[in-house]
């Protein structure tokens, strides 16, 4: 299994830690923090791509992105990036009916 495989599956409990509406950049910024080995295993599969970090970003984003049995895309605003830098990012809402309280639910 990949390291982005891995950190799909992290997603509902990440979730759980997020406000009910947030952007692409804090949720994989609050999942880089919660499973950094992880999230440094998948940066070094893209290893020998250019931008390592945008490749990865991006693919957590389109995951995420098709997980519409955990969040709805509501749109995209100005967002500051793990580097500082504003680009447009992804505006996510939860669906609260989806994700437990605890993950044993």
């Amino acid at each position: 299994m990949s390291a982005l495989e891995e950190l799909e599956e992290k997603f509902p409990e990440i979730l759980r830690l997020m406000p009910d509406e947030f952007d692409s950049h804090e949720f994989i910024l609050t999942l880089a923090q919660g499973y950094q080995q992880l999230y440094v295993r998948a940066l070094s599969e893209y290893a020998d791509n250019n931008q390592p970090f945008q490749s990865v970003h991006s693919e957590i984003a389109k995951r995420l992105k098709k997980r519409d049995d955990l969040v709805n895309h509501i749109g995209d605003r100005p967002s500051r990036n793990i580097f500082g830098l504003v680009n447009d990012a992804a505006v996510w809402q939860k669906d609260k009916r989806q994700l437990p309280l605890f993950p044993n639910e």
